[in-house]
């Protein structure tokens, strides 16, 4: 960005002018009003953007060009006012274009139509004084300026541009942020939300909670890879999406997050239309703290029922654990860890001991009596069905439940 010279650097500048040049531009400057109507129709004539749908209004272009040419002609003829903005013109012409949605190129092509302008205007001075010396260093003096006014005009459009980005950004989030609390049933929200985030209002929408921070970028593209259109909110620790599912389901979700590495998700189910997409937002965010602790996973929430059944009632969870797995918990690390695991892949195997032997490397009797040992530690027995289910939700519950939240093991 081009910064405002102080008065002295003005001074300097402004010193430094040619006499010549000085001469020529001060002739040129009396004719401003000419010069501007000229540049104003040479603008409309040769760029379609000022003249067409959406154009800059007449008036406020001529004022433009009126105020730009003044600037750039005080330079030349040092009449600057040190303790003013020299650059004013150009901010603010390209504040104005951007907000107007004028095209930069267009706005650059301006001033170089400026140029020409006060170029034609000190020829036609030099040939009537005779200051042929004083135009060619003129030339050089011109191209500086203009230079300068066009490097001042285009910073002040980008920022303008940014400025606008930043404010529709926080408008995104806002309204995502409303309807992710549940006011999407009111009468105008779900219809500005679906025009800010270019989605529809009525719809089959399903949500996405990635654990993280810094994942929209590859998990958007993704989905949009597999033809779903999504919005993004990121929170400290989370991004959430809102997908425009179309005729896909959330299993379509998953295949397709699944392909990007590392990624720890939970998917909700299928939502008809934005007025509900909080609901949504809260089965996602359940389907992720279904998942096992710390593990890179997506899955959809009727996937982990019974772990997000568990996750929903955390005190309960845990006292489960407690009851199911007894004595087991207090034993030491390596010991309650060896009789977990047997258990574990014994519940996993249909209750097969030569099974269980044949992944845990050890012999079918050695299985056996270390179930038979859990039977001892927790007064549970492995042939009743609802001390197995309570052994399989203490597991579970031990692989979902944050480390806070369960019982040592």
């Amino acid at each position: 960005m081009t910064a405002v010279l102080s008065p002295a650097e003005q001074q300097r500048r402004l010193r430094a002018t040619p006499p010549g040049v000085v001469v020529l531009s001060s002739a040129v400057l009396e004719d401003i009003d000419d010069l501007t109507d000229r540049l104003v129709e040479v603008i409309v004539e040769e760029d379609p953007s000022y003249s067409g749908p959406g154009r800059t209004p007449r008036e406020d272009l001529h004022r433009s060009c009126h105020d730009n040419l003044v600037r750039i002609l005080e330079w030349l003829t040092g009449t600057t006012d040190p303790s003013t903005d020299p650059f004013d013109a150009p901010r603010a012409t390209g504040r104005r274009r951007a907000e107007q949605g004028m095209p930069l190129e267009s706005v650059l092509h301006a001033y170089r139509l400026g140029y020409r302008i006060i170029w034609e205007g000190l020829v036609t001075q030099a040939r009537r004084s005779g200051g042929v010396d004083a135009l060619v260093e003129a030339a050089t003096e011109v191209w500086m300026i203009v230079d300068e006014f066009s490097s001042i005009v285009a910073d002040s459009y980008r920022e303008t541009e940014a400025d606008f980005a930043r404010r529709d950004d926080r408008r995104r989030d806002a309204l995502v942020d409303a309807l992710l609390e549940g006011r999407g049933t009111e009468r105008t929200v779900a219809a500005d939300a679906a025009a800010a985030l270019d989605l529809p209002e009525h719809g089959r929408f399903s949500v996405v909670v990635v654990a993280g921070e810094d994942a929209s970028r590859v998990t958007g593209s993704a989905l949009r890879g597999c033809g779903m259109r999504v919005a993004w909110r990121t929170r400290t620790d989370r991004e959430i999406g809102l997908v425009s599912l179309g005729r896909s389901d959330p299993s379509d979700v998953v295949a397709c997050l699944q392909a990007v590495a590392g990624l720890r998700a939970g998917v909700s189910p299928v939502v008809e239309g934005l007025a509900d997409v909080d609901v949504a937002h809260r089965l996602a965010e359940t389907a992720l703290r279904a998942l096992p602790t710390g593990e890179p996973v997506v899955a959809e929430l009727d996937a982990r029922l019974p772990g997000a059944l568990l996750v929903t009632a955390p005190d309960l969870s845990a006292r489960l654990v407690r009851r199911a797995l007894g004595g087991v918990l207090d034993l030491e690390r390596d010991e309650r860890s060896v009789l977990l695991d047997t258990l574990r892949t014994w519940l996993d195997t249909g209750g097969s001991a030569g099974q269980t032997a044949a992944r845990l490397y050890c012999h079918r009797n050695t299985v056996l009596n270390r179930l038979r040992r859990l039977e001892g530690l927790t007064d549970r027995s492995l042939e009743r069905v609802d001390h197995l289910v309570e052994w399989s939700l203490a597991l579970l519950a031990l692989d979902v439940l944050p480390p806070e939240r369960a019982p040592q093991a």
